[in-house]
């Protein structure tokens, strides 16, 4: 059967289930102020059975292509849920047009079109980055290092992928950092230029993060102003083959004492508003076909698995705020979060919710590139990003380092050198550093017996395995609490010896991937391999001694 006319088939089973679902939020929504119409468009003609929504309503489109929505214009926009093998024809720079902004001050009708393009999208790719922090900093130099380092590498990315079919990026929030706006003249909307201006290769589906939020204004709503004129909806969904993706807005911004021409506290809760899940639930109840994969985008993580105990613990606050959004999902049985915001890599699996918590294109805010030449995550993570690829509703991941091959995915210590780097001076420095001075006086390797190596795993989850032999002995693996040597040096040791404050948000951070074992002498070498959930082996021989070094592989 022709995809068209597949998509045609899924188009009118999902226009009943749209109706259905619109029907039941209509009543509780109680009448509008304001009609929106238009007509969605797809190859030139009118496409029936398309969800459209105002973030609060949906309506379905007609045998003419046609929608109309009585809306309240709360959530300031309008959009078409992206069809299966459909992608908006019309592109503001980087961004997919399958929306319009509404004003939400005027109660008066207003009519908005949709025109969409057939794709075969059997197979995709797509790219998922977070926390590009990207403030025209003459410090940093950020734009320097995203285009001469980060840039290289995710068009090489995309070229690679397009062997094998679309590919899409989706931006997971922070693309600017809201306490730099006005000190550098550089807010969401300059940011979404310099992308484009810099030739980025993809379309860009995005949502906000905290740092996306106007710091001169309190409030939720009139903080995301600025990005909501850039860059759209803060919450929306699209199909992409048979994967259905939801782009949910989790930063509550508070911004404490924000007014016109002064900066706030910038405070924010995390979680997803009640408006959000009402119409999540609705947006889900479109899904006839609950085994279908559902992949969600969120700034802020709704798990954390940063403990001693590795245990997998809500993030969102207030408490009770996370199992309110699992709820919306009950009964489906392939969901995927995509989270940012950590700057740290973190798997974490709750029942039939797989969260992907993904570390940072900005590694930490760009000094660790800029102090030591080295991008670095606060969990040793390479600055990097998430690539998914899909063929129909089969999914499979790996996490890219930015200026790294795709099979490198561990890094090894071996921690009699890197003990000879804490020195009494190295460590007086560390101790600077609020959290190391109670942690050992700044040595996080003071128990650390002679002989071990650290292996560094940064995109570990539940079914990947780790197997080391010495001289063909297999060596017990012990998966350990601990930092990550190569951050120590290229952030926290190198920030204060350029005689800069410490900040604890880019401290180096025990995790959940580290692993150790212990080899019977300083000399052996050791094999290393690592196996991830789709069978991939990615392996070294570590000859040692290793040394540590800032530029250490």
């Amino acid at each position: 059967m022709k995809p068209i006319r597949k998509m045609r088939l899924f188009a009118a089973a999902l226009a009943v289930a749209c109706l259905l679902a619109a029907t039941v939020r209509t009543v509780a929504a109680g009448r509008g102020k304001a009609v929106l119409t238009g007509v969605v468009y797809g190859d030139g003609a009118p496409l029936a059975g398309v969800c459209v929504s105002d973030g609060v309503q949906f309506a379905t489109t007609d045998a003419a292509g046609r929608y109309r929505i009585e809306s309240d214009k709360s959530a300031g926009f309008v959009f078409a849920v992206t069809p299966s093998n459909w992608v908006a024809v019309e592109a503001d720079g980087v961004q997919p047009l399958f929306w319009a902004a509404l004003d939400e001050a005027d109660a008066r009708d207003e009519q908005h079109d949709f025109h969409f393009a057939s794709v075969d999208q059997s197979r995709y790719t797509v790219m998922f980055f977070t926390d590009l922090h990207l403030t025209n900093s003459s410090e940093k130099r950020d734009l320097d290092h995203y285009r001469s380092i980060a840039l290289a590498s995710i068009s090489d990315e995309a070229a690679q992928a397009s062997a094998r079919g679309p590919v899409y990026s989706l931006n997971l929030g922070d693309l600017s950092h809201d306490l730099y706006w006005y000190q550098y003249d550089f807010d969401v909307s300059s940011a979404k230029r310099f992308l484009e201006q810099n030739g980025f290769p993809t379309l860009l589906y995005s949502i906000p993060g905290n740092h996306d939020n106007d710091p001169y204004f309190a409030g939720d709503f009139a903080a995301e102003a600025a990005y909501r004129k850039a860059l759209g909806p803060t919450y929306y969904s699209f199909d992409v083959g048979e994967v259905h993706y939801v782009m949910l807005d989790n930063t509550v911004y508070i911004n404490t004492g924000g007014t016109e021409g002064s900066m706030g506290k910038r405070n924010y809760h995390s979680y997803v508003t009640d408006q959000q899940l009402a119409w999540l639930r609705d947006d889900l109840a479109a899904l006839r076909d609950k085994s279908q994969p559902v992949v969600v985008g969120m700034h802020c993580p709704a798990m954390n698995n940063y403990n001693a105990a590795f245990e997998n613990r809500e993030s969102f606050n207030p408490a009770g705020k996370t199992q309110e959004l699992f709820d919306c999902f009950e009964g489906f049985s392939d969901v995927h979060f995509l989270t940012g915001h950590t700057h740290y890599n973190a798997n974490m699996e709750r029942g039939a919710i797989f969260e992907h918590n993904v570390a940072a294109v900005c590694e930490t805010w760009w000094w660790a590139g800029k102090l030591s030449g080295v991008g670095v995550c606060k969990d040793g993570s390479p600055a990097g990003y998430a690539v998914y690829e899909a063929d129909g509703r089969k999914l499979n991941w790996y996490y890219k380092g930015v200026g790294q091959d795709r099979d490198k995915q561990f890094r090894t210590y071996d921690m009699n050198k890197v003990r000879e780097f804490y020195t009494p001076a190295v460590i007086e420095i560390l101790s600077q550093w609020p959290r190391r001075a109670d942690d050992g006086a700044g040595d996080d390797y003071f128990d650390v017996a002679d002989n071990t190596v650290f292996i560094n795993v940064w995109n570990w989850d539940s079914q990947w395995t780790l197997r080391v032999t010495e001289n063909g002995r297999e060596l017990p693996v012990e998966r350990v609490w601990h930092r990550d040597p190569l951050h120590t040096i290229c952030l926290d040791y190198a920030r204060i010896l350029n005689g800069l404050d410490p900040v604890n948000d880019w401290e180096s951070l025990r995790h959940s991937h580290m692993f150790r074992v212990v080899a019977s002498s300083p000399r052996t070498s050791l094999h290393v391999e690592a196996t991830d959930r789709f069978g991939r082996r990615y392996e070294e021989t570590m000859r040692r001694p290793k040394e540590f070094t800032a530029d250490m592989n």
